[in-house]
């Protein structure tokens, strides 16, 4: 498929009007904002205002300091116009922050206190079965102690320090930890802490307010901390009925001063001059009537639409253009980069090859199946953005499976069916086929580099790069020299010539040479100016060049190798999963060895051969016809679900 066509629309008008031009453009959902001074190439400051100047933040910062969460409202209702003055929306949030006050602080010393009874709940346990009154040891003024545990091969490292005034009293050891107490004089506990801590003594605090035997202070403190549940409980009540009547105002004060917040960080984006302002941006072609909807609405305003210039230093923003079986693997395209506004769309080429050399390495007709639906699961229910992809590569492994005669890793279970149609050759069996496979996969990657250099010297004579486009190594000579090269092998491998040994040597020696003096080629080509550096340093440096181009050939070439060597491992790991079947016998155990082998197959092998196809794709593939150098088109937007005051639309955050 294509690259979606944009039109630049450039708005001007009174300086007024600049929040109600802003604010059409986020409600049609299909504008794009640009830095109006960079597109126009101006090196000077645009005039528009600072985020620091936003009138709004103070407030909207406000208005985050609350649990927004508990609000809820539609997040495609429009903000009402001029509804709130930002002086108001700090009174109103002072007010309601006022009601919240007391709650609040209530809240956050009950949850602290419950922590701590918590705590001192777990710790208490290493205490039980003791005799130990706690309430007589925390009363101690001249004697400090601290409660912990440390490691247990560090005990007896403490006979050293039987002369620093400490004591340690061990009362439990679990999991080579010693609980207990140390105690020291006040004048000594410093130096004692620091000795503890050198042997990796961990201090827990204890309430100040237990009393009794370990066991009578547990019991007191689940009572207390009953106690406090309740009275949190008792809190959060009170909390979210002030937010059930705050709500309402809440919820429209917030979408107001983000809205707001949000169209005034984007007059950063605009040329403002006292009298007038200027914006400007894309709008999809296919899209450009929906767009005039809403800022024909705005009165006064001159808007022009015209075709991206071509001579910006802003490139435009690109929207990939896909069908329903190429547009889930838009996700492999964006993860390696999207394409130049002016370059090609290669998802479709992607979801070609993917496909099909995923069904290769993974052929199996019942595995495939399984592995469709749980992609179709996936998409539909989940809406996970791998599931669409898994649908289709799960029927290529289906459609492979059904050639290679596989089902759930029965080898023969297709066998009656494809005696019957009669063809020969079907199923295709790895392990009798081995060398069908390697030099089938070997071919196939030969096709698709070949295919990529296609695609590369077609983008590049429409960028009028003569330099890669036909002297390049992935350029009419690279492709001359390696498809002469090809034939060279193919003649030797059959043993028959398809064309005389030496045509195809003088060909491989001529496009040898084109790459060899490619710079000074292109240069002529394009009627551009070459400077020549020394003899020396210009056939050292190209001599390593075409001989890397010659390395990279047959490395890319026998890469594809892996996709044959995969189709072996999958028959490998199936046949070790039906041996064990066979060894445990032929009752349930067996099925269910077959299952559990099947779905460890599915998992281990899916995943590792989803990775080396994205693999090929990347490295075979892109690197030789395709750049990803573009910016995704993404319109202006307010997002409501946040939560937060820093989140600016992206385009204001890239700007």
């Amino acid at each position: 498929m294509s690259i979606e066509k944009l039109e630049l629309v450039s708005i001007a008008g009174a300086a007024p009007s600049l929040d109600e031009a802003i604010a059409a453009c986020l409600q049609s959902g299909v504008f794009h904002i640009e830095n109006a001074a960079k597109l126009l190439g101006s090196t000077e400051d645009s005039g528009g205002t600072r985020s620091d100047d936003n009138p709004y933040s103070e407030a909207l910062r406000a208005l985050t300091e609350f649990d927004l969460r508990q609000i809820r409202f539609n997040p495609d209702q429009e903000p009402l116009p001029a509804e709130f003055s930002p002086e108001q929306i700090l009174s109103e949030t002072k007010r309601i922050s006022g009601r919240l006050k007391d709650v609040r602080e209530g809240l956050s010393a009950a949850r602290k206190q419950i922590a701590d009874y918590e705590s001192a709940a777990i710790h208490l346990k290493n205490l039980t079965g003791s005799d130990l009154d706690l309430g007589r040891l925390l009363q101690c003024k001249h004697i400090l102690y601290r409660f912990g545990r440390m490691p247990e091969e560090n005990v007896q490292k403490l006979e050293f320090y039987s002369d620093e005034g400490l004591i340690f009293q061990a009362y439990h050891t679990a999991h080579e930890y010693v609980w207990g107490f140390y105690f020291a004089t006040q004048e000594r506990i410093l130096q004692v802490d620091a000795i503890m801590k050198s042997l990796l003594f961990e201090r827990y605090e204890l309430p100040p307010d237990l009393s009794g035997t370990p066991e009578q202070a547990l019991a007191e403190l689940q009572i207390k901390l009953t106690e406090k549940k309740s009275e949190l409980g008792t809190l959060e009540k009170q909390e979210t009925e002030i937010y059930e009547t705050e709500a309402d105002l809440l919820g429209r004060m917030y979408r107001f001063a983000k809205y707001q917040s949000e169209v005034w960080k984007l007059h950063s984006q605009c040329i403002v001059t006292p009298g007038k302002f200027s914006l400007m941006g894309y709008v999809p072609v296919s899209e450009k009537e929906k767009f005039r909807n809403y800022i024909d609405r705005v009165p006064d305003l001159s808007v022009i639409y015209e075709a991206p210039w071509a001579d910006s230093k802003v490139q435009p923003p690109v929207r990939l253009k896909n069908g329903w079986f190429t547009k889930p693997f838009n996700m492999f395209v964006e993860m390696y980069g999207l394409p130049n506004y002016n370059g090609y769309n290669p998802t479709t080429f992607v979801a070609i090859t993917y496909t099909l050399l995923f069904g290769i390495m993974f052929g199996d007709l019942g595995q495939g199946l399984l592995l469709a639906l749980i992609g179709v699961f996936l998409d539909k229910k989940k809406h996970f953005e791998l599931g669409a992809i898994m649908a289709r590569i799960g029927i290529s492994s289906a459609v492979f499976g059904a050639l290679y005669g596989s089902v759930f890793g029965f080898e023969e279970a297709l066998d009656p069916l494809w005696e019957k149609t009669g063809i020969p050759f079907l199923p295709l069996k790895a392990m009798e086929n081995t060398n069908v496979i390697i030099f089938g996969a070997v071919g196939i990657g030969a096709v698709i580099i070949l295919i990529s250099i296609l695609v590369n010297i077609i983008v590049k004579l429409r960028r009028r790069n003569f330099e890669d486009a036909v002297f390049s190594n992935n350029g009419l000579a690279g492709l001359a020299f390696f498809s002469a090269t090809l034939l060279l092998v193919i003649g030797i491998v059959a043993g028959k010539q398809l064309l005389p040994n030496s045509a195809l040597i003088a060909v491989m020696v001529l496009t040898l040479l084109l790459m060899f003096f490619r710079e000074p080629l292109g240069h002529w080509m394009a009627h551009k100016h070459y400077e020549m550096p020394e003899l020396g340093d210009f056939i050292a440096s190209n001599f390593f060049e075409c001989f890397e181009f010659l390395l990279g050939y047959a490395t890319n070439t026998l890469s594809f190798i892996r996709v044959g060597g995969f189709v072996f491992s999958h028959a490998g790991l199936m046949s070790v999963v039906m041996l064990l079947s066979d060894m445990i016998g032929k009752d349930h155990k067996s099925i269910l060895t077959i299952i559990i082998g099947n779905l460890f197959v599915m998992c281990l092998e899916g995943l590792i051969v989803g990775i080396q196809v994205l693999r090929l794709e990347f490295y075979e593939v892109f690197s030789r016809c395709y750049d990803g150098d573009g910016k995704p088109f993404t319109p202006i937007s307010v997002t409501f679900d946040d939560f937060t005051d820093s989140k600016q639309s992206e385009q204001t955050a890239n700007a």
